[in-house]
C-alpha cells in the first residue's frame, strides 16, 4: 500500500472488524503491508504510542488501516474503545474539523445496498440523494459518506461560521495552502477548495455546524483526522510558533512526516513537499 495519496481518512468509530468487513465489499480490500491483524494501544507504561495519543483518543484505541486499489483511497480506522474516556458525539451532523467522505462508486445505489447489507451491527441511515456529487449521501457507525459516481475520492472539512476566519488563517498563513472559494451547493453554507494539498478537500461552512468542547479531544466516534501533501513543513515549523495557531501533536520526522493539531478541532497529518 503506497502511503503518499491525500485521499487518506481516519475514522473514529465503535468496531474495526465490523467496519473492515462492509467496506472489503465496496472494494476496500488492501491492508497494510507487513501487517496481519488490528494493532491496539494502551495508556500503560510500556506503551509509547499508547501513551501518546491518550490526550486526543483516549485510553486505549485499536488501529486499523486498509485501501481500495482501484481508487487509491485509504481509510484508517481507529476503534475508540475505552469507555471511561469516551465522549458523545457533539451532534448527528459531523462536527467542527470533521469530514464528510466521499468515495467514487459506478452506482452509488447498488453499492449502498451492498455495504448496509456487509455491516448489520453498524447503524446506516437510508440513503438520499445528493445531487452536487451525483450520488447518495448516509451516515454509517455516525460517520457521514457521499457515494459519488465522480471518479475522484474527496472529502468535505466542517467548520463553524464562528471559528472559519482563525481556520482560514491557519491554513494559509500557517500551512501554506490557498483557500479559494467555489460555488455553494445549499444556500446555507460557504464552501472553499483547500488548494495545493495533492487532492480534492474541501471546506464547508455552516452556521449551525456543532463545534466540540475545546481542549476535550476528538474521543467520539464519527471524529476524524485527514491528510495533506506538499506542505514546507519547515517553513511550517518556523510559522507554528510565532502565529500560536496551532501545535505538533507529532513533530516533522526526517522522512518529511508529521502530525499537527489546528486551533478549531483540525487534526491533521502533513507530508513535505519532498515526501514521496
Amino acid at each position: 500500500m503506497t502511503t503518499e495519496t491525500q485521499a487518506h481518512h481516519g475514522v473514529a468509530l465503535s468496531d474495526v472488524a465490523a467496519m473492515t468487513a462492509a467496506i472489503a465489499e465496496i472494494g476496500f480490500t488492501e491492508v497494510e503491508a507487513g501487517v496481519t491483524e488490528p494493532r491496539r494501544y494502551r495508556n500503560v507504561a510500556g506503551d509509547a504510542v499508547g501513551q501518546m495519543v491518550a490526550p486526543i483518543l483516549g485510553d486505549e484505541i485499536t488501529t486499523w488501516f486498509v485501501g481500495n486499489p482501484a481508487t487509491g483511497q485509504q481509510l484508517d480506522l481507529v476503534e475508540l474503545t475505552a469507555q471511561a474516556t469516551l465522549m458523545a458525539a457533539p451532534g448527528e451532523a459531523p462536527a467542527q474539523g470533521d469530514l464528510t467522505i466521499g468515495i467514487p462508486a459506478a452506482d452509488p445505489e447498488a453499492t449502498y445496498a451492498t455495504l448496509r447489507a456487509a455491516a448489520p451491527k453498524l447503524t446506516c441511515s437510508d440513503p438520499t440523494p445528493c445531487p452536487s456529487e451525483d450520488g447518495v449521501a448516509f451516515t454509517l457507525d455516525a460517520q457521514r459518506y457521499i457515494l459519488s459516481r465522480k471518479p475522484e475520492p474527496f472529502a468535505y472539512v466542517h467548520y463553524s461560521t464562528r471559528d472559519f476566519p482563525t481556520s482560514r488563517r491557519f491554513y494559509e498563513e500557517v500551512l501554506g495552502y490557498r483557500l479559494v472559494a467555489l460555488a455553494a451547493h445549499e444556500p446555507a453554507e460557504e464552501r472553499f477548495a483547500i488548494e495545493g494539498a495533492g487532492g480534492r478537500i474541501e471546506a464547508v461552512v455552516r452556521a449551525d455546524t456543532p463545534v466540540a468542547a475545546e481542549g476535550t479531544g476528538k474521543r467520539y466516534i464519527g471524529s476524524n483526522h485527514f491528510r495533506l501533501l506538499n506542505a514546507d513543513l519547515a517553513a511550517v515549523a518556523e510559522r507554528v510558533e510565532s502565529s500560536g495557531l496551532g501545535w505538533w501533536f507529532f513533530a516533522p520526522t526526517e522522512e518529511g512526516f508529521s502530525q499537527i493539531m489546528g486551533p478549531t478541532a483540525e487534526f491533521i497529518e502533513l507530508y513535505d513537499n519532498s515526501a514521496g
